[in-house]
């Protein structure tokens, strides 16, 4: 499946991809070839991408999540790709949302 991961300033992924993992309000997700189609809000948290046999993480701060079948769309607010795993990638964007939504 096709994978898209955008935030305002730039194109953070871009290419075929067999597992996005994400956290929506109703929890975890796992997002393979064929999966249901689904527009869900994302929660601060990681994002993981498996492709070319390796796992790329980036810490998002929220964002929209599109799946269309064949394709992912991810719209981040704030994406940072990390050095990590998913559990870093969870940690450093919850910080991230702290940061872009300060309590008043």
């Amino acid at each position: 499946m096709f994978v898209e991961v955008v935030s305002p300033e730039e194109s953070c992924f871009s290419g075929d991809a067999t597992m996005v993992i994400s956290r929506t309000p109703n929890g975890e997700i796992g997002i393979l070839e064929g999966h249901e189609q689904t527009v869900a809000t994302l929660m601060p948290g990681g994002l993981t991408i498996e492709h070319d046999n390796t796992r790329t993480s980036f810490a998002i701060s929220g964002g929209i999540l599109q799946i269309t079948g064949e394709k992912v769309i991810v719209l981040g607010e704030l994406v940072e790709k990390i050095d990590g795993d998913h559990d870093k990638a969870i940690e450093i964007g919850q910080e991230l949302a702290k940061k872009a939504f300060p309590a008043e």
